[in-house]
């Protein structure tokens, strides 16, 4: 398994890589100039030997010649780290005084013009040569020492400039070290926060006291505590409501079961027998709008899948399956629509759970003989879906009770779990929509609607009825 990468080591690459690739560059530089100092101060000295040897040279009947005092070749021989070598070479190129065997010159200065200077091996040996062109006589004097002093100054003056430089790197990179450990210190102290912290306790983490480039991470942690703690009171909700409500009706069957066992006759046991069916029927329409309560309020908490998807086609093929079902209860269940598609963004499952929802809310409290129609319409921003009915309506004053948790209304003889409704509310701030409770055509019955903003896109056509 890969070892996850470390942010510490990741900062101290990125920081400590930079400053010692200045530092390499530094030393380089320090190099270089130590050793360019020392040419400077050394190559004025065999310059000025060179123009002050040219001086000595004079015109002779055979041609030229050096007048070179044994106390001057006693000066230029005195030299206890290096040696100093001369020559006087005719301009063709023959040799006159001093040592034969120096190494010409790369470039031959003009006459009378400043001393040229150039490294090169003469004896086996580093070299600096100095050439110097005669303003009138027609020779070169050339000057050669090696290179001891010059190695010596420039070495000391590299250790001189490199002493403060691995200094100033061994401060830098404690102190790179010491700041990349503070600056990631608010993530332990982060850690060690969320580490000691009860399983209970999901309130927010405290912000101002954390760094800004932090804050967006303890932004989103506590976003995440506060959807888990939603998450949590949903179940514990559900949980409450569910061993609330399946109490009553498991005592009853309990109850049943026990009588039927003490009936004396058949008919006594059957009629006993089919309470319990009816009180099992009841229950598990219970247990099954319970569960689907609670898989909304997880999704609308999680953050749905929302895909696209045509509401016309699905609300048409939810209509269609309710159709036999409504025959039963004997009411005219239908579908209308001004369109042919709908295109809006959403969670197939849970819309149809929605439409099915409320049509079954319209054929439990509509009398039988009653019309229910089921239609989608939109415009260019939204998309709405409606259930509407001629039955008896829901009370202004009920129209906000309704949508709380087992509140049956007035009409409490109607079979029912009262959780219809606050599922479609569920699944509609799922949906992040909106459910409005109206009268129905004529201001009777109701109508139930819900509205969805911005669908991607619909296509028109002529009105449909089943």
């Amino acid at each position: 398994m890969t070892e996850p990468a470390s942010l510490r080591g990741r900062l101290l690459t990125r920081l400590l890589i930079p400053m010692l690739a200045l530092f390499a560059f530094s030393a380089a530089l320090a190099y270089y100039a130590a050793f360019r100092f020392a040419n400077q101060v050394y190559d004025r000295t065999i310059e000025d030997t060179a123009v002050a040897l040219s001086q000595l040279t004079i015109p002779t009947a055979n041609g030229v010649a050096l007048d070179l005092p044994s106390q001057a070749r006693h000066m230029l021989a005195s030299d206890q780290r290096d040696r100093v070598y001369y020559a006087l070479v005719h301009a063709d190129g023959a040799f006159i005084a001093g040592h034969r065997g120096l190494p010409s010159p790369f470039s031959t200065p003009p006459p009378g013009a400043a001393p040229e200077c150039a490294d090169a091996t003469f004896n086996g040996e580093s070299v600096r040569v100095a050439s110097y062109r005669h303003p009138t006589l027609p020779v070169m004097v050339q000057v050669a020492e090696t290179v001891t002093k010059r190695d010596v100054l420039a070495f000391e003056i590299i250790a001189g400039m490199l002493l403060p430089l691995v200094l100033l790197g061994i401060l830098g990179t404690g102190g790179i070290w010491l700041g990349v450990a503070q600056g990631l210190h608010p993530l332990t102290q982060l850690a060690e926060q969320l580490r000691d912290r009860p399983a209970h306790d999901l309130g927010p983490l405290e912000e101002s006291a954390t760094p800004r480039e932090v804050q967006p991470l303890v932004q989103a942690l506590n976003g995440l505590l506060a959807r888990v703690e939603t998450l949590l009171s949903s179940q514990q909700r559900f949980v409450a409501d569910a061993a609330h409500q399946l109490r009553t009706p498991i005592a009853g069957i309990k109850t049943q079961a026990e009588t039927a066992l003490r009936a004396s006759d058949i008919a006594s046991m059957r009629r006993i027998v089919g309470n319990i069916v009816t009180g099992a029927t009841r229950m598990a329409s219970l247990v099954v709008q319970l569960l689907s309560l609670a898989r909304a309020g997880s999704e609308a908490v999680s953050g749905p899948s929302l895909m696209p998807l045509d509401l016309e086609t699905l609300a048409r093929s939810v209509t269609t399956d309710w159709v036999a079902r409504a025959i039963e209860h004997g009411i005219d269940l239908g579908y209308a629509s001004e369109r042919t598609t709908c295109n809006i963004r959403g969670d197939a499952v849970m819309l149809r759970e929605l439409l099915g929802n409320l049509i079954d809310n319209a054929l439990k409290h509509c009398p039988p003989g009653s019309e229910a129609t089921v239609s989608v319409d939109a415009d260019g921003s939204w998309a709405r879906l409606s259930v509407v009915d001629n039955g008896p309506g829901i009370p202004l004053t009920e129209r906000d009770r309704v949508l709380e948790r087992f509140y049956r209304g007035a009409d409490s003889s109607v079979p029912g779990t009262g959780l219809g409704l606050p599922i479609v509310q569920e699944i509609v701030r799922m949906h992040g929509a909106s459910l409005s409770i109206d009268d129905g055509d004529g201001g009777r019955g109701t109508r139930l609607s819900v509205r969805f903003d911005r669908p991607n896109g619909f296509a028109s056509s002529g009105r449909e009825a089943a």
